[in-house]
């Protein structure tokens, strides 16, 4: 194993994540655990370079952003060609050993503006997950699930990979369009929001996307104060830290890989929530509650980690 450079966890997070309460929001700067062969998952910038590359755009000396660049393509090309194109870089990406990690972990629910399978692939590569991804990627595939077994998977602005259809929200065009589609998840993510301890990984504060978002939910509680929630990232500029802090964020310097290494270590015998036997015994059928109230201590906290 690699050395691991610890990581404070502060006690709030911890907490949440042995509860279980924790909800997961997942960027694009989690792309190097993501391998698509020997390459990692290519971020929105390389994405930019690479759409201007291989469909030969002359970019004039500059780069354009990704929605832009995606726009030209869609203009010149077409839509079917450029999600073609974002599928073949995208999805059947293979998740490291620390992005596993997530799928390891209860989660109330996870978001992510990604398109590739990456978390998905990180659950069925895991034995025996706590808890199954129910994914979500319009509101028409908003379904019914159960928290004990089961984990929503939010993909907010679609999903490339799998079966079925999804319009991703990629292009300038798409972004002024893309509530009309998902309107419904982003009203539970503000439920989420508003009563649950958020976890960001792979977000950079100058990220538009998290910026829009986290402005747009903080503004509908106002003036009402989030749980406390927190941000992990490699670098963090201090004027950056100190307005997040103002936001209910506490930034966590660190690289995922050590966050996840140190966050490991700190729930080594995690217990069992002291109502969490109480609230499950509730669930138990009346012919099963005698058999339940003879199982071991240990085969209890198992069935309890699925409530």
């Amino acid at each position: 194993m690699s050395a691991i450079n610890p990581v404070d966890i502060p006690l709030g997070l911890r907490q949440a994540l042995e509860s279980g309460d924790c909800v997961l929001f997942i960027g694009a700067g989690i792309g190097s655990h993501l391998l698509k062969g020997a390459s990692a998952t290519p971020d929105a910038k390389i994405l930019a370079v690479d759409l201007t590359t291989d469909f030969k755009i002359d970019t004039k000396g500059s780069t354009p952003a990704l929605p832009k660049a995606s726009q030209i393509v869609e203009l010149r090309k077409g839509r079917a060609e450029l999600e073609a194109y974002l599928q073949k870089r995208l999805c059947g990406v293979e998740p490291d050993e620390a992005f596993r990690w997530i799928a390891s972990r209860r989660w109330r629910a996870i978001f992510t503006t990604n398109y590739d399978d990456g978390i998905e692939r990180a659950y069925e590569l895991t034995a025996t997950p706590p808890q199954t991804p129910i994914p979500m990627a319009m509101t028409s595939d908003l379904s019914v699930f159960d928290r004990r077994f089961q984990v929503p998977l939010y993909y907010l602005h679609g999903k490339l990979c799998g079966t079925g259809k999804s319009r991703i929200i990629i292009t300038e065009n798409d972004y002024a369009e893309f509530r009309k589609q998902r309107q419904m998840m982003f009203e539970l993510l503000k439920s989420e929001f508003a009563t649950s301890p958020f976890l960001y990984i792979g977000y950079g504060n100058q990220d538009p996307n998290w910026n829009m978002l986290l402005e747009e939910i903080r503004a509908e509680f106002l003036p009402a104060e989030p749980p406390q929630s927190y941000r992990v990232a490699p670098s963090i500029d201090p004027f950056d830290d100190e307005i997040l802090q103002s936001k209910k964020i506490i930034s966590i310097s660190s690289t995922f890989d050590d966050f996840q290494k140190s966050a490991t270590l700190a729930l080594v015998g995690s217990t069992v929530p002291q109502d969490a036997l109480s609230r499950i015994q509730q669930t138990v059928p009346p012919e099963l509650r005698a058999a339940f109230d003879k199982m071991s201590t240990a085969e209890q906290n198992q069935a309890t980690w699925a409530e």
